[in-house]
This record gives structure tokens, sequence and C-alpha cells, in this order.
């Protein structure tokens, strides 16, 4: 039985012997692509921001053509009806 576990063993060494260039080559390529992802993104967006700044309102601005302010308009008081005074 120990001789089994022995060449199981060695079988898996030389595996992760072989395998092990391979692998770290397409976890390296998946960091690099994230790395020029968020870079990508961060610059797109920080263009749509700049290109966005002029579109922002600087503000309030009067825009009433009216030279002095309104005068207060009086309004009737509102009046309750019964359900049976409304109209349907």
């Amino acid at each position: 039985m120990s001789r089994a576990r022995t060449l199981v063993g060695a079988a898996g060494l030389a595996c992760v012997a072989c395998c092990i260039g391979p692998i770290i080559a397409v976890l390296g390529a998946i960091g690099a692509a994230t790395v020029v992802g968020v870079a990508a993104f961060g610059v797109i967006g920080a263009l749509v921001a700049v290109l966005a700044i002029p579109t922002l309102p600087r503000g309030r601005r009067n825009r009433c053509g009216a030279t002095s302010p309104a005068e207060p308009v009086s309004v009737a008081a509102p009046t309750a009806r019964l359900p049976s005074e409304r109209r349907p």
C-alpha cells in the first residue's frame, strides 16, 4: 500500500511540474487583461465626465422677463360637498 501512495504522489508531482507553467501563464494573462480593462474603463469614464461638464447647469438664472415682483392673487376658499351633491 505504501508503494501505491508513493506512485500516486510521484504522478501528482510530475503533473504539477508539467502543468504549472501553462496555469501560471493563463492566470497572468487574466491578470493583465484585468489591469488593461480597469485602465480602459477609467480612461473612458474620465472622458465621459469631462464631456459631461459643459452640459451641467451653472447655477440658477432668473429667466423671468418681469422687472417688478408679481402681485398676490386672491383665491376663493374651497368648499366641501356632500357625496350626493357631487357630479357623477
